[in-house]
């Protein structure tokens, strides 16, 4: 796990990746404790992976159940760092989906962001809803949480001041432990197989070259571009480039700027889910 924090491509607001990092770098995190043993999840609605959809709140009312799925923590595919994984909260949707009882569902966020692995593909089980889904943005919503929050049919921000969105880019953080080793008397020497000369050249006791850096920026381009196409398709009131650059906004900012849709409270998303299933009952 220590060698996806520092080696991982993330969509991770910036400040949370530095604190991570130090923890783990300090031995503040106990790694050893982390369990990753759940069933592997399935992508059908109705399978076995979706144990724990039974134990999620749903919220009544006059017309029916709407689910609150929560998309809390660090994000990553499995489940790590005591978060569940985005395969656990896609197959929650898709169940969601299928639940006859459910008329919409509330994604409950605060996030900020997380791994890109598996990040896509929650945004695309989101983009491809049946039922009205709205991002419900409690502290923060940042890079690969915003992904997936920007293909919701609207985003409602718990409050105008300190909720925040954004952060849209992708980094990937080295660093180097060669001294700190060197400090503990290790001299470490990686031996590489002849014709294996690109193997692992990203790690924490090489210095990273030029031609290195270029290269894994030209890795990240394509995860960054398809991050901004998908915003843009899911939030077509944006207009200003530059909020592509990675910057976060709050609540008050976030609406003028087309990140957001409105200030509320959980009850307040609930009741966008109902209107936005009227909406679809009366198109139908």
């Amino acid at each position: 796990m220590l060698h996806q924090l520092l080696t991982e491509k993330w969509a991770l607001e910036p400040r949370f990746h530095e604190r991570m990092a130090m923890l783990a770098l300090s031995d503040k995190l106990d790694f050893k404790s982390f369990k990753i043993d759940r069933k592997q999840p399935y992508f059908e609605a109705g399978s076995g992976n979706a144990w724990y959809y039974g134990e999620l709140p749903k919220m009544s009312t006059k017309k029916g159940m709407v689910a609150v799925i929560p998309l809390m923590g660090t994000m990553t595919r499995n489940g790590d760092l005591c978060s569940w994984g985005t395969e656990d909260v896609g197959a929650w949707l898709l169940e969601a989906y299928a639940d006859t009882s459910v008329i919409g569902v509330v994604l409950e966020i605060n996030s900020g962001g997380g791994s890109v692995d598996g990040t896509e593909l929650l945004a695309e089980i989101v983009r491809q809803r049946n039922k009205p889904v709205v991002a419900y943005v409690l502290g923060v919503c940042a890079s690969a949480a915003y992904w997936v929050a920007s293909q919701c049919d609207e985003i409602v921000m718990e409050s105008a001041a300190s909720s925040e969105v954004g952060s849209i880019g992708v980094l990937a953080m080295h660093v180097d432990s060669s001294q700190a080793y060197e400090k503990e008397g290790h001299k470490i020497t990686i031996i590489r197989a002849d014709g294996s000369e690109a193997k692992a050249l990203f790690n924490s006791v090489e210095k990273l070259t030029d031609e290195i850096i270029l290269a894994t920026k030209a890795e990240m381009k394509p995860i960054r571009n398809e991050f901004v196409r998908q915003v843009k398709a899911g939030r077509p009131a944006i207009t200003d480039e530059s909020i592509f650059e990675g910057g976060m906004y709050n609540g008050a900012v976030a609406i003028t700027n087309g990140m957001a849709d409105s200030i509320g409270f959980l009850g307040d998303a609930v009741t966008r889910v109902i209107k936005l299933d009227n909406q679809l009952n009366a198109a139908a």
